[in-house]
């Protein structure tokens, strides 16, 4: 599966909601020197099952297009491990929320990854409007898809692939200068 950075954490539950049928998602992402926290909330169909979401091998899908559901255990190991946490709130009908929280202090957390490559290509699925804020310490930043699309019209090029991917990555340098 690969989950080795937060960011692939990101990504995955982010990617799971989207394959859920979520047409709205936000994912807020707050980080400090000691603590690497997020949140990412959709208006999917919920889940049905959703105390047993951390048990290995779990899944919703069909047996035919998934047979191994790991992705939620493996979130939950990685935060549990930096003495941190993880919590799935879920309505069936509204949409389910996924919290995380990583002490990176910690000997066994996990490096953070390229948060803007995981932005990029989560932003290029535009039938998904995605609200993504982004904050280190007290730097923060709010990129929205409807906002790319009045900007930059359909992402359908290179060029406005380019554009956006450099966008994203100036935000993020943005944020870490202090």
């Amino acid at each position: 599966m690969g989950l080795l950075t937060l960011a692939d954490h990101v990504h995955d539950i982010a990617e799971n909601s989207v394959k859920a049928g979520a047409k709205n998602i936000v994912i807020e992402i707050k980080e400090t020197s000691d603590y690497f926290w997020f949140s990412i909330e959709d208006d999917g169909p919920g889940i049905k099952n959703v105390e047993k979401v951390f048990d290995p091998f779990f899944t919703t899908r069909s047996k035919k297009v998934r047979k191994v559901g790991l992705g939620l255990s493996f979130l939950k190991q990685a935060a549990e491990m930096t003495d941190g946490y993880v919590e799935v709130k879920s309505k069936l009908g509204v949409g389910t929320k996924v919290l995380a929280k990583f002490n990176k202090k910690h000997i066994d957390c996990q490096p953070v990854g390229d948060l803007a490559i995981t932005f990029f290509s989560l932003l290029l699925n535009q039938n998904v409007n995605f609200r993504i804020l982004r904050c280190r310490n007290e730097n923060c930043y709010e990129i929205e898809t409807r906002t790319i699309k009045e900007y930059f019209g359909e992402i359908d090029s290179s060029k406005k692939m380019k554009m956006l991917k450099d966008l994203i990555y100036e935000l993020e340098k943005d944020i870490k200068e202090e």
